[in-house]
Formats: structure tokens, sequence, C-alpha cells
């Protein structure tokens, strides 16, 4: 995939572009948090009873508590996205990061936008990039059209289901950086996540971006 040129920028002027980016007591790093009103798939799982997204853990907790600040600034994020410097934005604001994770809330809206996250992730090769995703199919356009995702973007097939597990698509089975999430009640589906263990924090765990299976109590 063509990388395309950036803008040098800084912190500030990629507030202006982009909005912020969000900071979890959980995560070891910064993340990136979008209106779960503008998932695709997870708005339509999350109309049926027992999926996971009907129940989503966005939908509650300090997403509720500080939805006045929260809300507003994901939909400022959700508007940027179509931003011609939203690249050099979020470049500017990763820097030299180690660790990225995105959407702790919200999804990819298109392969348009899986495109812009991995110029991101080539465009900070320091940085490793952690993203869960519903939509398989944006998964599968990207891979037909480039061929591999960067060296540095794990994607993470998210479970629709608690206690069943993701089936890799055909299509992506044994592509590089390809991986699954799954959610249990009981009995780990792959790595357990250890955040349960560490009063919800992930420490010094980086298995989310890895390649390896992971699976998360559910919450």
């Amino acid at each position: 995939m063509r990388v395309i040129p950036i803008q040098v920028m800084n912190k500030a002027q990629a507030k202006q572009v982009a909005g912020t980016v969000t900071s979890t007591s959980k995560m070891p790093c910064n993340s990136y948090s979008l209106p779960t009103v503008a998932c695709i798939t997870g708005y339509k799982m999350s109309k049926i009873a027992g999926s996971i997204c009907s129940n989503c853990y966005a939908n509650k907790g300090n997403y509720v508590q500080y939805a006045n600040n929260i809300e507003p600034a994901q939909h400022t994020r959700l508007d940027s996205l179509v931003d011609p410097l939203w690249v050099s934005a979020m470049v500017a604001h990763i820097a030299n990061d180690s660790y990225f994770r995105w959407h702790d809330s919200g999804d990819l809206q298109g392969l348009w936008h899986l495109e812009k996250i991995a110029q991101v992730a080539q465009l900070t090769p320091g940085c490793m990039h952690w993203l869960p995703t519903r939509e398989y199919s944006f998964v599968k356009q990207y891979i037909a059209k480039h061929g591999v995702l960067p060296a540095n973007l794990i994607v993470r097939l998210s479970a629709m289901y608690v206690d069943k597990a993701v089936t890799i698509p055909a299509s992506l089975q044994g592509k590089a950086n390809v991986t699954v999430s799954n959610v249990h009640t009981s009995t780990p589906i792959g790595y357990e996540c250890n955040s349960p263990k560490q009063n919800g924090k992930c420490l010094d765990c980086r298995a989310c971006w890895s390649d390896k299976p992971v699976s998360y109590k559910i919450h």
C-alpha cells in the first residue's frame, strides 16, 4: 500500500484535526474511542438478545457516568475521520509511543477507515497497534486489495457471543497479524486475559498486541 506523505504537526495541531486520544486506567498506552451508535455490525448485534454487543461495556460504567464529556469527544473523532490530515494528526498523537489500542469503543467505518489506520501504523513503525473489530468484511477487503497488514498492526476479529469461539473466515486463515478475541464466562477460549486478576489492569502483559488468540472474561 502506498503510504501518503504526511504533514508534520505538533500534538496541539493534531487535536485540532483529529480530536483527542483517550487514556484508560486499564491500558498501558493511549487508545482511541468512537461512539457505539456508529458501529455497523455492532449496532445490529446490540439488538440481538444474548450477544456481546447487547451488553456492551462501552455503554455502561464510566462511559455513561462521564458521557457528557466522552460522547462529544467521540463524535468529534468520528467526524474527523474524513479529514485529509487525519493520518498526519494520528501520527503526531502517537509520536514515539510503543503501543496503541484502536477502538476501546466503536469500530471501523469502512475499508477506507482501515486503510487509514494501516497508514498510521506504517508511519509509526516503532509502535505496536492493536485493533479489535467485528467488521470482518472490511479486513477481508483489505487483505484482498493489499495482500498483508502492516507488520506492527494486530487485527483481532472479535467474538459475537459469549463462550462461542470466533471462526476466522477462510480468506483470512493463515494471514499474518489476523487473530481473534473471544469472551468467556468461566473457561477461556485461548490465552486468558489476566486483567481481572490484576485489579482490571494490563500491567506488563502485552498479549493483545501479539498474534495469539486471547479470551476475555465477560464484564
